[in-house]
């Protein structure tokens, strides 16, 4: 199961798979959410629903919010060790940011449920003023793909599977 950051919904959104240019690319998330290949965190739904009124992605977003998943108590216990690991290892002020944005969330629900992060963030292993979720990911034991990467292992799946 994949776990979707925010970024890969908005960078689509306003750059390569605009609605209106590429809308495959929106029916193929939706078909990853229906068939329990993807998933994405409630507090990816509320950075999603900080934009204004009339956003596409924004509505796109409230069409499907039964796919960001809100933490359960296991999801929690993750989350205090993934804050815990943040806070030895960076400065307050990145572990403030780390904590306010969904990245923290979405490393806790993947660790709780052995999932893959997706994410278009590159890693900066020698930064302590801003925490980067393949460094969390990398530190945690908890995969993690950027995008493309997840299209091509869901392309091979495909392939595979349906040769069986």
């Amino acid at each position: 199961m994949y776990v979707l950051d925010t970024n890969v919904f908005i960078d689509a959104a306003n750059a390569y798979y605009a609605f209106d240019l590429a809308p495959g690319y929106w029916v193929f998330l939706v078909q990853l959410f229906d068939s329990h290949h993807a998933v994405s965190v409630k507090s990816v739904f509320d950075e999603l629903g900080e934009a204004g009124d009339g956003d596409p992605l924004k509505d796109w977003a409230r069409t499907h919010k039964q796919h960001f998943v809100a933490p359960d108590s296991r999801v929690v216990a993750c989350y205090q060790r993934v804050i815990a690991w943040a806070k030895n290892n960076y400065e307050l002020p990145a572990v403030v940011e780390f904590q306010r944005v969904a990245d923290s969330w979405i490393v806790a629900h993947a660790l709780a449920r052995g999932w893959v992060v997706v994410t278009h963030e590159k890693s900066a292993p020698r930064s302590k003023r801003r925490i980067k979720i393949p460094d969390a990911c990398v530190a945690l034991g908890v995969e993690c793909l950027n995008p493309f990467m997840m299209f091509r292992d869901r392309k091979s799946t495909r392939l595979n599977s349906s040769h069986i």
